[in-house]
C-alpha cells in the first residue's frame, strides 16, 4: 500500500484503467480461477484455505492487460452454493460476464443460478467460456454448446460468443482474448461523475500503511487527502493513500478494483458491507422499496422472510408485496418493500438481489427505487403511483428529485433529505433545480421544496377560505394569516410559499392576507359612523371614550365589525379594550421618549400623566403596551426606557 509504500511502484506512463470491470459466473469446478489466471498471470485464489482446498471461497481480483494497454479489472467468483452470498458481492460490480461452463458437466444448477443473478443484477454484456474441452471428443463439446445455447435463450447472453477453450493445453485462449478484447472495448466505461460511494469488500491492516479498506466504488472519485464517512455509523476518516491493481494512485474511481489506506478508524470499526462515501450524501435505510423481478421458478409471498444483497452487505428481513392486484410470481416488475433487520445503504438505481431466509433459493430481485424509514401501505395507489414515477425517472437525477417532490405533496421535502434520496450534494441539486425553480416547477420556501401542484393546492385553498371570510366580514380588507393557517392545517413554509407564488393573493405586515384589491365594502351609513368615530377617537387623544356600540350607533355586530376593520387597517389601536387613533397613539409615544430623555432614561409616571394629559384608568395600560413592544421596563415600581439612552440622546437598543 501507499504512503509511503516503496514495494508499490507509481503508474508507468500511459498505464491507463479502464473502468470496467469482467467477471467469471459458474459452477464449481469449471476452471474459472484457472482461466482467470490463465488470462491474467495472477492466482485469484488468495487465501491459503482456498488454494488447499481447490476452490474459490471469497472473491478474487486480478488486472487484465487489454490489447490497447489499458489495465481492467477482473473479479472471480466463487461458484459453490454455501459461497453464492460472495458470488453476490462480486456480480454487483459486473460489466461483463464470462460464464464459463465445463464441456465435460455441461449446465449445472450453479450455472443456472449465476445466469438468473447476473440478469437479476443487469449485466447485459457477456460472453460463454465452454471450458475443458481437452476432456472430450468433439460431439460431447457441442452437445455442451447446444445445452448452452438452450439455457442462455431469452437472456443478455443469447447471442453472445461462445468460445471453446481448454486451459489446460492453451487451445482457444488466443481466440477468447481477442473476443474478450472486443467486448471491453466496445462497452461504455464508467463515468466518474456524481458522488464517491465505495462498499467495503475487504477490510485489513498493513504493517507500516495502517488500515486498508478495498472494493470497486460505484460512483465518483476519490483523492489522497479526502474525507470520507462509513455511511450511517457517523464514522469519518481521510485517504492516506490509493492503490488500484497494484500500482499507487492519486485518485480512485468509479468501476475499478480500489484499496484505500485510511486514517481515523480502527479495524474493528468497518467491516465487509460496510460503504465509504463522500459525508451527508448518502443513507443507510431499514426499508427499501424494489422494482422486484422474480427468478425462473420462484414465488415471493406476499410477506416473505428473506436474505437480501445490496453491494457487498447481506441482511435478513421480510419482502412485502405492495401491490395486491399483481401476483407475485408474475415475470413482470412488481413493486415490493424490504423491510431489513439492519439498514443498508443502497440509492435509486442500485441492484439488489432476494433469496429465501431458509432455503437460500433465489427469489428474485430488481432495481432500488427509494430507501427510507418508513413502511409502504400495500394496496394504496398514492404509494404505487409513486413508486412508479421513480422508476421512470430512474437515471435522471433532476427528474427522480422532482418526481419525489411531487410526490411529497403538500409535506414537502427538505433540501438535505432529497440529496440524500437522489445521491447527489445539496449544493449540486440546488444547482440543478435552479431552472425548474425559475419556471415554477418546483418551489423552495428556506430549505423546504414543494412541487407546483402541492402549491398550486394551497393558493387555491387559501383564495377559497378568503373568499369566505370576505363574505361573512364584508367590512374587513385584511384577514390573519395565522388563522388561516390553523383552519387550513398548512405547513408555514407552504403557505409563504403559495402567498409568494401567486398573483391572486397580497400579503401585508403583520401577517395580514387578502385576494389581490379586495376593499372591505361600506354602506353610507357604516362609512358615517367610520368617519364619526375616527373624529372622536382622534380628538380624545389620550382619553378615549367608552368602545361600546353607542359610540357609532351601530348594532353590536356591525360595530365590532367595523371597529375590527379600523383595527386590521392600521387607523386605531385597540389596548386593553381601550381604542386609541393610531396618531394620538403615536404622538403619546414621543412624549414618553421626550419625557424620558430629560431625565436620563427614567419615567416620572405622575409627571408623564400630567404631560400627556391622561389619568392612571387610561395611562398604565398605555405604559404596558409600551412595555409589551420593548419600549420601556418594569423595575420594582419605576419604569424605565428600555436601553436607556444613546450618546445622541436618542433610546438605546434593548
Amino acid at each position: 500500500m501507499s504512503n509511503p509504500a516503496p514495494a508499490s511502484p507509481q503508474p508507468p506512463a500511459g498505464d491507463e484503467i479502464r473502468t470496467v470491470i469482467v467477471g467469471t459466473a459458474g459452477h464449481i469446478d469449471h476452471g474459472k480461477s484457472s482461466l482467470v489466471r490463465a488470462l491474467t498471470g495472477i492466482d485469484p485464489d488468495r487465501l491459503a484455505e482456498e488454494q488447499a482446498r481447490g476452490m474459490t471461497i471469497d472473491l478474487g481480483f486480478a488486472p487484465y492487460r487489454h490489447r490497447s494497454g489499458a489495465t481492467v479489472g477482473f473479479i472471480d467468483v466463487p461458484g459453490h452454493e454455501r459461497f453464492v452470498r460472495n458470488m453476490v458481492a462480486g456480480a454487483t460490480s459486473v460489466d461483463i460476464a464470462l460464464l464459463v461452463v465445463a464441456a465435460d458437466d455441461g449446465v449445472m444448477p450453479q450455472t443456472r443460478e449465476h445466469l438468473a443473478i447476473l440478469e437479476l443484477l443487469g449485466v447485459r454484456c457477456g460472453l460463454v467460456v465452454l471450458n475443458k474441452i481437452d476432456l472430450v471428443d468433439d460431439d460431447l463439446v457441442e452437445m455442451a454448446a447446444a445445452d448452452v445455447a438452450d439455457l442462455v435463450a431469452g437472456t443478455f447472453l443469447e447471442g453472445a460468443p461462445l468460445v471453446r477453450v481448454s486451459v489446460a493445453d492453451g487451445s482457444g485462449l488466443p481466440a477468447l482474448r481477442a473476443t474478450l478484447d472486443d467486448l471491453v472495448a466496445a462497452v461504455a466505461p464508467h463515468g466518474d461523475d456524481g458522488p464517491f460511494r465505495m462498499p467495503v469488500q475487504r477490510v485489513f491492516s498493513m504493517a507500516g500503511h495502517g488500515l486498508v479498506l478495498t472494493g470497486v466504488p460505484v460512483s465518483g472519485r476519490v483523492q489522497v487527502g479526502d474525507q470520507l464517512e462509513v455511511v450511517g455509523s457517523g464514522m469519518s476518516l481521510r485517504v492516506r493513500g490509493i492503490q488500484a491493481y497494484g500500482v499507487r494512485r492519486e485518485c480512485a474511481r468509479a468501476g475499478h478494483s480500489t484499496a484505500l489506506n485510511v486514517a481515523g478508524v480502527e479495524k474493528d470499526d468497518v467491516s465487509r458491507g460496510d460503504v465509504l462515501a463522500v459525508p451527508q450524501v448518502f443513507r443507510a435505510a431499514r426499508f427499501v422499496a424494489l422494482d422486484f423481478v422474480a427468478a425462473p421458478g420462484a414465488r415471493l409471498r406476499a410477506r416473505h422472510a428473506v436474505r437480501v444483497h445490496a453491494g457487498t452487505a447481506e441482511t435478513l428481513g421480510q419482502a412485502v408485496v405492495l401491490d395486491v392486484e399483481e401476483p407475485p410470481e408474475t415475470p413482470s416488475a412488481v413493486p415490493v418493500q424490504l423491510r431489513l433487520e439492519a439498514p443498508l445503504c443502497v440509492a435509486p438505481g442500485d441492484r439488489a438481489l432476494v433469496r429465501d431466509a431458509a432455503s437460500m433459493q433465489l427469489l428474485g430481485g430488481g432495481l432500488v427505487l427509494a430507501a427510507g424509514d418508513g413502511r409502504l401501505k400495500r394496496g394504496k395507489q398514492r404509494v404505487l403511483e409513486a413508486l412508479r414515477q421513480r422508476r421512470e425517472t430512474l437515471g435522471d437525477t433532476l427528474r427522480l428529485a422532482l418526481a419525489i417532490v411531487s410526490a411529497a405533496g403538500t409535506r414537502g421535502c427538505r433540501l438535505a433529505e432529497l440529496s440524500r434520496e437522489v445521491g447527489r450534494p445539496p449544493s449540486a441539486l440546488r444547482e440543478s433545480l435552479a431552472q425548474p425553480l425559475a419556471e415554477g416547477e418546483v418551489h423552495l420556501q428556506g430549505e423546504q421544496l414543494f412541487g407546483a401542484e402541492a402549491v398550486g393546492q394551497a393558493a387555491d385553498a387559501l383564495v377559497a377560505e378568503l373568499k369566505l371570510e370576505h363574505r361573512q366580514r364584508p367590512l374587513m380588507e385584511w384577514v390573519d394569516v395565522g388563522r388561516l393557517r390553523t383552519r387550513l392545517a398548512l405547513p408555514e413554509p407552504l403557505l409563504q410559499a403559495a402567498v409568494a407564488s401567486d398573483e391572486r393573493l397580497e400579503s401585508a405586515s403583520g401577517g395580514r392576507l387578502r385576494r389581490r384589491g379586495h376593499r372591505g365594502r361600506l354602506t353610507p351609513e357604516l362609512q358615517a359612523a367610520r368617519e364619526a368615530l375616527l373624529e372622536r377617537l382622534r380628538l380624545a387623544g389620550s382619553c378615549p371614550p367608552d368602545s361600546g356600540p353607542e359610540q357609532t350607533g351601530l348594532d353590536p355586530r356591525q360595530h365590532a365589525a367595523l371597529v375590527e376593520m379600523l383595527r386590521e387597517s392600521g387607523e386605531i389601536v385597540v389596548i386593553a379594550g381601550l381604542l386609541f387613533h393610531a396618531e394620538a397613539l403615536a404622538r403619546m409615544k414621543q412624549q414618553l421618549v421626550e419625557h424620558a430623555r430629560r431625565r436620563q432614561g427614567a419615567i416620572v409616571i405622575p409627571e408623564l400623566r400630567d404631560e400627556l394629559g391622561t389619568t392612571r384608568k387610561y395611562l398604565i395600560p398605555l405604559l404596558e403596551h409600551f412595555d409589551a413592544l420593548g419600549l420601556t421596563a418594569r423595575h420594582g415600581d419605576q419604569r424605565v426606557l428600555r436601553g436607556g439612552l444613546g450618546a445622541d440622546g436618542s433610546p438605546g437598543a434593548s
